[in-house]
Order: structure tokens, then sequence, then C-alpha cells
């Protein structure tokens, strides 16, 4: 695996990590009822043209040609943090449509229950996470990866060591992400019997939600102790 290949497989799960990020709010209600106000307001403003009309038809082009020409950008930077910025991009594309999914509809404190509604069924909306952890991850190892090597370069390591070691940090990075995309649809595919064995069990207790919640936050809170100890351990060594 060659920087020439690794740089081909960041081109291509960025472009594919983006396109389905912008597919998920375009098929978004969130993203319709936005179209409707804009629409209603431009009207309520006497501004009726065919521009106005045709707003859904040109808006998606334009948000689309923005998307992607910051994401061209940061892929050509090729940084770890510009790698991440791609990640944030396409997480808050798609975080309309997870949230449709959710039970937890956090608008019904303004209510606005019914603007942030599901459009698509869920195997799309998981598929679409996928691609975008899986892109999240490998692109972010492999731009470490690179990092890794202009630093050995500098020092005057052989190019046969350097692609040694590049040649191992991709394939380490490129496994984890698929892992990762393993993990997550085995939790997936195992979620309709989990949830027909615990659904009993967690219906008769009052505030189930509250109780679950609590437990997650738990789960969440020794997670991050037990990362930032080993942080720390790793830091004093």
């Amino acid at each position: 695996m060659s920087r020439v290949v690794v740089r081909v497989y960041e081109a291509v799960i960025t472009v594919l990590s983006s396109f389905l990020a912008v597919s998920s709010f375009f098929s978004t209600s969130l993203y319709r009822a936005i179209s409707g106000w804009v629409v209603d307001l431009l009207r309520s403003l006497n501004v009726v043209t065919a521009s106005t009309q045709s707003i859904t038809r040109y808006a998606p082009i334009m948000l689309s040609t923005l998307v992607f020409l910051v994401v061209v950008y940061d892929y050509a930077v090729g940084k770890p943090e510009s790698m991440i910025d791609i990640y944030e991009i396409n997480l808050v594309l798609i975080a309309p449509e997870l949230l449709s999914h959710s039970r937890l509809n956090w608008l019904n404190l303004i209510e606005k229950a019914g603007v942030v509604e599901p459009t698509r069924g869920p195997a799309y909306v998981f598929l679409t996470g996928v691609v975008v952890l899986v892109g999240y991850i490998s692109l972010l190892f492999t731009a470490r990866a690179r990092e890794t090597y202009a630093e050995l370069e500098s020092r005057g390591v052989g190019p046969v060591q350097l692609g040694r070691v590049f040649l191992q940090q991709s394939q380490v990075s490129v496994a984890l992400a698929l892992a990762s995309a393993l993990v997550s649809s085995i939790f997936f595919l195992a979620l309709p019997g989990v949830k027909a064995v615990l659904h009993p069990l967690v219906a008769g207790v009052e505030y189930s939600y509250l109780v679950l919640g609590a437990a997650a936050a738990a789960v969440i809170c020794v997670g991050v102790a037990v990362y930032f100890t080993e942080q720390g351990e790793k830091g004093a060594g």
C-alpha cells in the first residue's frame, strides 16, 4: 500500500462519505421545513420571483458545492485537523436524520416536534453513519501516518524503512476502520433481538428512560476516566 494508493483510498472514502452525508441532509424533513420557511419569508417580503419558487431546486446545488469545496480543501491539506473537519461537517449533515429516528425528540421543547421526522428506513441511516465513521477513523490515522513519515524522514531514516513503517500504519488504520464498521454492523443486526429480550424487563420500570440514561452516563464516565488514566500513564512513561 504505497502513499499514492493511500491518497486514492482517502479520496474515495472522502467523496463517498460526504456524498452520503449531503444526501442524508437533503432527505430530511428538517431541510424541507427550512425550505418552506425561507419561501414563506420571501413571500411575506413580497419577494415572489421565479428564483423564489425554484429555491428547492438550486439550494441543494449551492450547499453541495460549498461542502464539496471545503472537503476538497481539507483533503488537499491532509493534516489530522483537516480530516477531523471533514468528519465534523459530515456529522452535522447526518445529525438531523439520526435524531429523526430517536425516541427523544428535543424539538418538543419548542413545540416543533414534527420538524424532524424519519423519511428513510433505519438501514439507509445506518449505512450512512457507518461510512462516515469508517471515513473518520481511516482518514485520521492515515493523516497521522503521513506526519510520522515526514518526521522520520526529517531525522534521516532510509526510504525502505520509511515505506515499511508507513505501510504498517496504513494497514492498521484501514483494518481498525473496517473492524469498527463490522462491530457496528453486528450491534445493528443484534438490536431487534436485544430489544425483544430487554423490553419486557424495562417496560415495568418507572422512568425507564431516566434509569437507562443514568446507566449509560455512568458507563461513559468510566470509559472517559479509564482513557485519561491511560493517557496520563503514557505521558508519565
